[in-house]
C-alpha cells in the first residue's frame, strides 16, 4: 500500500482544487516560508481524523476553510481526499484504490467518505488501525513531533513503541472488555441486593399464601351452594323467554316475506335505473358523436373550398409560364443566328491561320532539322574516334555491373519476404486488440447502464428512508401517547374500583354493616347488600335513577325482619351510626297506577323508573317499592307539563336529575358533588370498554411500528447492499477503463510500428524495382555499344559533304520563315477579337438556357401539385358524402334512444308506487316485532345479568357444575351456606393475591439467581479474555522492543559514525505499564539521557529512533515536515542516505529547505504563492532532467 495522491480544495490557502500525484520512493516539497507547504501536512493530518484545531495551527475548526484574500472571496467548504493504492490488499476492502475524503462546512457540519460512500470517523480509524498510517502512528513526523518524542515522559514514549508493535487494536479491545467487566460488577452488586430483599419477603409470603388458598377452597364451596340456589330462580325466566321468542319468530317470517318482495321490486327498479343511466349515457355519446360529425363535415367543406382556390391559382400560373416560355424561345433563336455568323468568321480565320501555321511549322521543322543535322555531323566528326576507343572498356564494365546487380537483387528479395511476415504478424495482433477493445466497450456499456440503475435505486432509497424514519418516529410518538393514555386510564379505574370497594360516599352505619358482612360476622350474615349495588341501570339513566333513589340508594337489603333486627342491634352495640334496613319479606311493591297508564305513551316520557332498572328477582320487591311510582321524563319542560296534568300528582324525575315532588316543589340546578355508586360503576364499565379499545389500538400501533421498523431496516439493508454494489461496480468500471486505455495505447503503438514497417517495406520495394531497371538498362547499353562500333567507321566518309549542303538549305528556309511570322501576328490579333465576341454570345445563351430549365422545372412542379390537389379534392368529396350519411344515421339512433328512455321512466314510476305501499305494510309489522324485541331484550337482559353475575362469581363453567349430581347439596344448601360463612368469618381477612405474590417472588428469586450465575460466568470469561490479551500484548511488545533496540543501536552507530545507544524499560516490571527511556552515547562521550545531549545530537538520535521503528514495521507512507532543520550538512547527507535506503519499503513525502534532502527526492513539488493568499503547485521529476 502507498499514497497515490492528495486532492485539496478550499483547505487553508489551497482555494482551487489541486492534486499531488505521488508514487513510491521519495517526494520532496519545497517553497519559501509562508507559501503553504505545511498546509499540505495539515490537510493529511486533518483527513486522517484530527479533531483539535490547535494541532492544525488554528483556534477553531472552521479556520481550515479558505477565509478569502484581497482578490478572492471566502469559500464555504474545505475538502481533502487521500488516494491509497490497495493492490496488495493491505486494507480490508476489495478495491485496488481506496479514497478517504473529509469535508467541513462553515455551518459546522462535517462529512467523511470512503470511496465516495458516507461513513463515520470511527470507520476510517478502524480501517487504518495497525497499518502505521493512522493518526497516532508514524505517518506524519514533524519537527514538533520529534521534540514531543524526546521531551515525553517514558510512559508516553512507550505508546510509540506500542503503535509499532501493532497492539493498539488489542488495547482498544481490552478497554472495551474492562468497561464491560465494570458493568458486570455493578450488575452483580445490584443483583445481590435484590436477592437479599427477596429472601426476607419469601417466608411471610408463604404463610399468607397458605391462608389465602384455604380461604379460596371455602369460598369455592360457598359459591357452589349459592349457585344451586340461584339456578332455581332462572328456570321461570327461561319459560317466559321461550314464549316471547315464538311470537317474535312468527312476526319475523312475515317481515322476511315482505322484504323478499321488496328486494324483488327494488331489483327491478335498479335494473330500470341502470337501463335509464345507460340510455342517458348512450344519448349523450350519440349527441357528442353527432356534434363531432357535423364539425368534421364543416371542416371537410372548408378544406374543399381551399383546394378549389389552390387549383385556380395553379391554372393562372400555368398560363403565365407558357407565355414566358414562348418569349424565351424567340430570344434563343436570335442568339443562335448571331452565333452562326460569328462561327463562320472564326472558321475562316482558323483555316487561314492553320495554313500559315502549317507553313511555319514546316519551315521551322526544316530549319531545326538542318541545324541539328549540321551540329550532329560536326559532333560526330569529333566523337567517332573517341567512341571507338571506349567501346571495349565500357562493354567489360557493363558485364561486371550486371553480375553485381543480380547478387544485390537476391538479397533484397529475402529482406522483402521477412518484412512482409512481420507486417502480417502486426496485423494479426491489431485484429486481436481491436476484438478485445470492442468486447470491453460492450462491457463498459453494460456496467454504465448497471451503474445508472444502481444510482437511481440508491437515490430512491435515500429519498424513501428519511420519510420512513419520520413515519416511524411519528408512530413511536403516537405509541407513547397511547401508553400514557393507558397508564392514566388504568390509574383512574384503580381509583374508581377502590372507591367502590370502600363504599365511598356511603354512611358510616352502611359501611360498617357491609364491612362486617365481608368479615363474615354472624350479625350481618343475612345482609344481601345495599339497593344501589343490586340494580343495573342503563348509562343514560344513571343520573335520573340516582336522584330518584336519593338516600334510599344506601338502604340495606335483608330477607326477613329478624335479620333486619340483628343488623340494627349490631349498629347499636358497635356504635357505628345509623342505617335503613329493608326486609324484603315485609315490602309491598308499589305499582304504577292503572289510571295513569295513558301517560306512558306521552312524548318525552322515558318510563316508570322500576321498569327501567334490572335486578335479581329476589330484589325486585325493593325495586318496585322504591321506584314503582316514579316517572322518568326526558326534560324539565315536559315534566312540568305532565305535573300539571297528573291528578293525583306523582313524583317525576328528568334525565338531567331535576325532581318534581307530588305536592309541587321542584328541585334542580347543578352542584359540584362526588359521583355516586351508580355513576362510578358506569364510569368503570365505560373505562373498561375504553381500556379494551385502547389496548387493541395499542397492539395495532405496536404491530404497525414493528412492521414499519422492519420495513425501515429492510430498506437500510437494501441501501447498504446497493451502496456496496455501487462501489463494486465503480471499481469494475475503473478497472475496465484502465484496461480499455491500455488496449488503446497498445493499438496506437502497434499502428506506429505498422506505419514504420510499411514505410520500410515500400522503400525496399522501390529499391528492388530500381535494381531491375538498372539491370535492364545495362543490358541495353551493352547491345548498343556493340552495334555502334560497326557503324562509326561508315559514317566518317560522307559527314563533310552533308555538312556543306545543309548550310545552304538552312539560309533559304530562315528567309521564308521571317515573312510568314509577320502574317501570323496579324491573324492572331483578329482571332482574339472574334473569340471575345463568341464568349459573350455563349454567356447570353447559357443565361437563356438556365431560365428555360427553371421554367420547365416550375411548370413540372405545378402540374404535380395540380394532380395532388385534384386527388385530394376527390378524397374530400367522398369524405363529405360519407359524413352526411353518418349524420343521418346518428340522428335516427338518437331518436330511438329518446323513445326508449321515455318508456323506462314510465315503468320506474309504476314500480315506485308499488314499493311505497309495500314498505308501509312492512313498517307496521316491524313496529309490532320491535315491541316484541324490546320485551325479549328486557327478559334476556335480566337473564344475561343473572348469567353474568354467575359467571363473574363462579366462572364460565357454572352450568357444567350444576349438571353434576349433587342432590345432597341441593337439600342442605341453606344450612351449608351458614356453616361456610361462619368458617370464613373465623378465618378472618386474607389477601387473595398472596399465592400469586408468593409464586411471583419465588420465580423472581430463581430468575435473579440464574442471572447472578450468568453474570459470574461472564465476569470470569471477560477476566480470562483480558488476561490473554495482556499476555499477547506483552509478548508482541517485548519482541518489538528487542527488534527496535537492535536496529536503533545499528542506525545510531551509522548516523554518528560510532557511539552506542539503547532502549531501557523503567518504572514497572510489567512491560505494558513500564516507561521507555532512550540512552545514547555519541562518539567520545559517556552514556547519558537525552536531556543532556545537544540540539543536533537530540535530533539525530530521534531520527535514528524513528527509522528503527520504520525498519521493524514499515509504514505505508511517512511524511517528514522539516525534521532536518536542526541537522548540519554532514548529518543531512546521512539523513538523505537513510531516506534512499528505506524508500524501497516506505513511501516518503519530505518537506525541507535543505539541499542535501532535496537531492534525495525522485520528484519535487514546489509550493508558490504567485497570488497573495493562494497557494499553487509546480512539479518536476528529477530523473527526467538533463545531467
Amino acid at each position: 500500500m502507498f499514497l497515490k495522491g492528495i486532492e485539496i480544495q478550499g483547505f487553508k490557502t489551497f482555494v482551487d482544487r489541486v492534486r499531488l500525484e505521488l508514487g513510491p520512493g521519495v517526494t520532496g516539497i519545497v517553497g519559501p516560508n509562508g507559501s503553504g507547504k505545511s498546509n499540505i501536512v495539515d490537510a493529511i493530518l486533518w483527513v486522517l481524523g484530527e479533531q483539535s484545531a490547535k494541532s492544525l495551527r488554528g483556534t477553531r475548526m472552521d479556520d481550515v476553510i479558505f477565509a478569502g484574500s484581497a482578490r478572492r472571496r471566502p469559500v464555504g467548504m474545505a475538502e481533502v481526499t487521500l488516494y491509497l493504492d490497495n493492490s496488495d490488499a493491505s486494507l480490508p476492502l476489495d478495491f485496488q484504490e481506496v479514497a478517504i475524503t473529509r469535508r467541513f462546512f462553515r455551518s459546522g457540519e462535517g462529512e467523511y467518505y470512503i470511496n465516495k460512500v458516507p461513513c463515520r470517523l470511527k470507520d476510517i480509524q478502524e480501517l487504518l488501525l495497525d497499518t502505521g498510517s493512522g493518526r497516532g502512528g508514524l505517518a506524519i513526523v514533524s519537527q514538533g513531533r520529534l521534540e514531543e518524542i524526546l521531551a515525553a515522559r517514558p510512559e508516553e514514549r512507550r505508546s510509540v513503541l506500542e503503535e509499532t508493535a501493532g497492539i493498539a487494536r488489542y488495547r482498544l479491545r481490552k478497554k472495551e472488555a474492562r468497561q464491560r467487566l465494570e458493568a458486570v460488577e455493578q450488575d452483580l452488586t445490584r443483583l445481590q441486593d435484590l436477592i437479599g430483599e427477596l429472601k426476607d419477603q419469601l417466608g411471610p409470603a408463604a404463610v399468607e399464601a397458605a391462608r389465602a388458598r384455604r380461604h379460596q377452597k371455602l369460598m369455592a364451596l360457598l359459591n357452589l351452594v349459592e349457585l344451586i340456589l340461584k339456578s332455581r330462580e332462572m328456570a321461570e325466566s327461561q319459560n317466559r323467554l321461550r314464549r316471547i321468542r315464538e311470537r317474535w319468530q312468527a312476526l319475523k317470517s312475515q317481515e322476511e316475506e315482505l322484504e323478499a318482495r321488496e328486494e324483488e321490486l327494488a331489483g327491478r327498479s335498479r335494473e330500470i335505473r341502470e337501463r335509464l343511466a345507460r340510455n342517458q349515457e348512450a344519448r349523450e355519446r350519440s349527441r357528442v358523436e353527432l356534434q363531432g360529425l357535423r364539425e368534421q363535415l364543416v371542416q371537410v367543406r372548408g378544406r374543399l373550398s381551399l383546394v378549389d382556390e389552390k387549383l385556380a391559382a395553379l391554372a393562372r400560373q400555368r398560363e403565365e409560364d407558357r407565355e414566358w416560355e414562348g418569349l424565351l424561345a424567340r430570344e434563343e433563336e436570335k442568339l443562335r443566328a448571331a452565333a452562326a455568323e460569328l462561327a463562320r468568321q472564326v472558321e475562316t480565320g482558323r483555316e487561314e491561320m492553320a495554313a500559315l501555321e502549317q507553313a511555319l511549322a514546316a519551315g521551322r521543322e526544316t530549319r531545326e532539322k538542318l541545324r541539328a543535322e549540321r551540329d550532329e555531323l560536326a559532333a560526330r566528326l569529333a566523337r567517332l574516334k573517341e567512341d571507338l576507343f571506349q567501346v571495349a572498356h565500357e562493354r567489360a564494365g557493363c558485364h561486371n555491373e550486371l553480375v553485381r546487380l543480380e547478387e544485390k537483387q537476391a538479397g533484397m528479395e529475402r529482406v522483402l519476404e521477412q518484412k512482409q511476415r512481420q507486417l502480417q504478424e502486426l496485423n494479426n495482433e491489431r485484429e486481436r486488440l481491436e476484438g478485445l477493445l470492442r468486447a470491453g466497450e460492450e462491457q463498459l456499456g453494460e456496467i454504465e447502464a448497471n451503474l445508472k440503475a444502481l444510482e437511481g435505486k440508491k437515490a430512491s432509497l435515500e429519498t424513501e428512508l428519511p420519510l420512513q424514519e419520520a413515519d416511524l418516529a411519528a408512530r413511536e410518538k403516537h405509541l407513547a401517547g397511547l401508553k400514557e393514555q393507558q397508564r392514566l386510564l388504568v390509574a383512574r379505574l384503580k381509583v374508581l374500583r377502590q372507591a367502590q370497594a370502600d363504599y365511598e360516599g356511603f354512611g358510616e352505619g352502611v359501611r360498617a354493616i357491609l364491612q362486617a358482612r365481608s368479615r363474615g360476622e354472624a350479625a350481618c350474615a343475612g345482609v344481601l347488600g345495599v339497593v344501589v349495588e343490586k340494580i343495573e341501570v342503563p348509562g343514560e339513566l344513571t343520573r335520573a335513577i340516582e336522584v330518584a333513589l336519593g338516600g334510599a340508594a344506601q338502604q340495606v337489603l335483608v330477607r326477613t325482619a329478624p335479620e333486619a333486627e340483628r343488623v340494627i342491634q349490631f349498629l347499636k352495640s358497635q356504635r357505628h351510626g345509623r342505617a335503613t334496613v329493608l326486609p324484603l319479606a315485609w315490602l309491598e311493591p308499589r305499582r304504577w297506577p292503572n289510571w295513569a297508564g295513558w301517560v306512558l305513551n306521552e312524548p318525552g316520557v322515558v318510563g316508570v323508573a322500576a321498569a327501567l332498572v334490572r335486578s335479581e328477582a329476589e330484589i325486585r320487591p325493593a325495586v318496585d317499592y322504591l321506584l314503582g311510582q316514579i316517572l322518568v321524563v326526558a326534560d324539565l319542560r315536559r315534566a312540568l307539563d305532565l305535573g300539571e296534568r297528573l291528578r293525583p300528582p306523582v313524583r317525576l324525575v328528568t334525565l338531567e336529575g331535576e325532581v318534581i315532588q307530588p305536592r309541587g316543589p321542584v328541585t334542580g340546578g347543578n352542584t359540584r358533588q362526588r359521583a355516586g355508586f351508580l355513576q362510578r360503576r358506569l364510569e368503570i364499565q365505560q373505562g373498561e370498554t375504553e381500556l379494551a379499545n385502547l389496548v387493541a389500538r395499542l397492539n395495532d400501533a405496536r404491530q404497525q411500528a414493528r412492521k414499519l421498523a422492519s420495513t425501515l431496516e429492510t430498506g437500510r439493508q437494501e441501501l447498504r447492499r446497493v451502496t456496496e454494489a455501487l462501489i463494486a461496480r465503480r471499481g469494475e468500471l475503473h478497472n475496465l477503463l484502465q484496461r480499455l486505455s491500455e488496449y488503446k495505447d497498445q493499438l496506437a503503438r502497434l499502428a506506429e510500428k505498422t506505419a514504420v514497417l510499411g514505410e520500410e517495406l515500400a522503400r525496399s520495394t522501390t529499391d528492388s524495382r530500381e535494381l531491375v531497371t538498372s539491370r535492364r538498362e545495362r543490358e541495353e547499353l551493352l547491345t548498343r555499344l556493340e552495334a555502334r562500333e560497326g557503324e562509326l567507321q561508315g559514317e566518317l566518309t560522307g559527314c563533310q559533304e552533308q555538312l556543306n549542303a545543309c548550310q545552304q538549305a538552312l539560309a533559304a528556309v530562315e528567309q521564308e520563315l521571317a515573312v510568314n511570322e509577320t502574317r501570323q501576328q496579324a491573324l492572331a490579333k483578329a482571332g482574339e477579337q472574334l473569340a471575345a465576341r463568341v464568349e459573350e454570345l455563349a454567356r447570353q445563351k447559357e443565361n437563356w438556357r438556365r431560365q428555360q430549365a427553371e421554367l420547365a422545372a416550375r411548370m413540372t412542379a405545378a402540374a404535380t401539385a395540380a394532380n395532388e390537389l385534384q386527388e385530394n379534392r376527390e378524397k374530400l368529396a367522398r369524405e363529405e358524402e360519407w359524413l352526411a350519411g353518418a349524420i343521418q344515421q346518428a340522428e335516427e339512433g338518437l331518436q330511438r334512444l329518446d323513445n326508449d328512455g321515455s318508456a323506462c321512466s314510465q315503468q320506474q314510476e309504476e314500480l315506485a308506487r308499488e314499493l311505497e305501499e309495500l314498505r308501509a305494510r312492512k313498517g307496521k309489522i316491524a313496529a309490532h316485532r320491535q315491541q316484541e324485541e324490546l320485551n325479549l331484550a328486557r327478559l334476556e337482559t335480566t337473564l344475561e345479568g343473572s348469567r353474568a353475575e354467575l359467571e363473574e362469581r363462579f366462572g364460565r363453567g357454572w352450568q357444567e357444575v350444576l349438571q353434576k349430581p349433587r342432590r345432597h347439596l341441593e337439600k342442605e344448601a341453606p344450612r351449608l351456606r351458614r356453616v361456610l360463612q361462619e368458617k370464613l368469618a373465623a378465618l378472618g381477612e386474607v389477601n387473595p393475591g398472596a399465592p400469586r405474590v408468593y409464586e411471583g417472588l419465588r420465580r423472581r428469586f430463581e430468575e435473579l439467581e440464574q442471572q447472578r450465575q450468568d453474570l459470574e460466568e461472564g465476569r470470569a470469561a471477560l477476566e480470562q479474555v483480558i488476561a490473554e490479551m495482556e499476555k499477547l500484548m506483552a509478548r508482541q511488545l517485548r519482541a518489538t522492543l528487542t527488534a527496535v533496540q537492535e536496529h536503533f543501536a545499528a542506525l545510531f552507530r551509522e548516523l554518528f559514525e560510532g557511539g552506542e545507544a539503547s532502549l531501557e524499560l523503567t518504572g514497572s516490571d510489567n512491560i505494558l505499564e513500564a516507561g521507555l527511556e532512550i540512552i545514547a552515547r555519541p562518539p567520545g562521550k559517556k552514556p547519558q539521557h537525552l536531556a543532556l545531549l545537544s540540539g543536533g545530537e537530540k535530533a539525530l538520535t530521534a531520527v535514528a529512533f524513528i527509522f528503527a521503528l520504520l525498519k521493524v514495521k514499515p509504514s505505508a507512507f511517512c511524511i517528514f515536515d522539516e525534521v532536518d532543520t536542526a541537522l548540519d550538512e554532514a548529518n543531512v547527507e546521512r539523513f538523505a542516505r537513510l531516506l534512499r535506503q528505506f524508500a524501497s519499503r516506505t513511501q516518503f513525502i519530505v518537506i525541507s529547505h535543505r539541499q542535501g534532502t532535496m537531492a534525495a527526492a525522485d520528484v519535487l513539488y514546489g509550493v508558490t504563492m504567485m497570488e497573495q493568499g493562494v497557494s499553487r503547485l509546480v512539479s518536476v521529476r528529477l530523473e527526467q532532467l538533463p545531467a
